[in-house]
């Protein structure tokens, strides 16, 4: 009888002990502080720091910020506000103009990154500080398609950043911060020439049409494809004010020509440079296409000779 009792004292004590035990756990977990360290963010694009709207690579950005802890040890994780649901996008603004971006986990594993209620313990940044352990810097990637054709200026957009303690099953909310991401949008023009039909080819900047013998009436034309964002205007300048002259400084003789742009004629005799064509609109990734055409004036009794004149085209933004 008495070996009973005694087996009894012993349970409920050891119970006692482990109540007191679970109690101290707690207080140790409510002493513990978690705070964000977090910047906002300027967007930079491949070797530039604005946004290229015909630029057709995308660049992906990684962004870096800190976790910080007083008191001992827990797991964390980290949501990210903007979108909720799977297939809905971020956008910056600027008036009634938007630019596409996402966030990403990192540069190389592609996962969207969300906030709560919708984000999976995959879509969020987690971690846990080991023992002696007061700061984890962590990242992620921004990432903005590229070609979208948008006009220039600041497009801007606020980011919530909410730091929890503990892991997605079982948490509570220990700091909050909104971030604003800003990503720069330069006015761009650029043009380029080629034969009839060819494609935009930023690097196009030179062409040359070779009428072997000059006939009065023979016809030669070259396509100039134009895109901008700001609108834009394209000059152009003869060095021989509309004529074409002998590559031979002693024959002062001048063959005629006259040009058309987009069937229209133009006009290169007058000093200076002439406005070939303007456009106030966006234009896509192509440009616009303007055709140009050439033809022989009389060539009378000019001697024997190679000719030529050399056209200058500039292509300026509007805005």
């Amino acid at each position: 009888m008495n070996l009973v009792i005694n087996r009894q004292k012993i349970i409920r004590r050891g119970a006692f002990f482990a109540f007191l035990w679970l109690r101290s756990f707690c207080a140790i977990a409510a002493q513990s502080q978690l705070q964000l360290e977090v910047d906002n963010i300027e967007w930079r694009g491949g070797a530039g720091v604005a946004y290229d709207v015909f630029d057709a690579t995308e660049y992906a950005q990684t962004v870096y910020f800190k976790v910080r802890l007083t008191g001992a040890p827990v797991p964390f994780f980290v949501t990210f506000g903007g979108v909720g649901a799977a297939g809905s996008g971020r956008r910056a603004a600027q008036g009634g103009d938007s630019l596409g971006f996402e966030l990403y986990d990192s540069v190389t594993r592609g996962t969207v990154l969300r906030d709560l209620p919708a984000a999976t313990a995959s879509e969020v940044l987690g971690g846990v500080f080991a023992p002696g352990e007061v700061v984890q810097a962590l990242s992620y990637a921004v990432r903005v398609p590229a070609e979208q054709v948008r006009p220039s200026g600041i497009y801007r957009c606020p980011i919530k950043i909410t730091l929890y303690q503990g892991t997605r099953d079982t948490f509570v909310e220990m700091d909050a911060k909104t971030v604003v991401l800003s990503i720069r949008v330069d006015p761009v023009a650029e043009m380029s020439l080629g034969e009839p039909g060819s494609t935009f080819d930023a690097k196009a900047k030179n062409h040359r049409l070779d009428f072997g013998a000059l006939e009065k009436g023979k016809v030669k034309g070259f396509d100039l494809q134009v895109r901008s964002n700001a609108g834009y205007h394209v000059l152009m300048e003869s060095e021989n004010g509309g004529v074409m002259k002998s590559i031979d400084p002693r024959i002062v003789a001048a063959i005629s020509y006259t040009l058309q742009v987009n069937g229209a004629a133009v006009g290169l005799g007058s000093t200076g440079q002439t406005v070939l064509t303007r456009s106030s609109q966006l234009t896509d990734r192509n440009g616009d296409r303007h055709v140009l055409l050439v033809t022989i004036g009389q060539v009378g009794n000019a001697p024997a000779g190679a000719y030529e004149d050399n056209l200058s085209l500039t292509v300026v933004s509007d805005n």
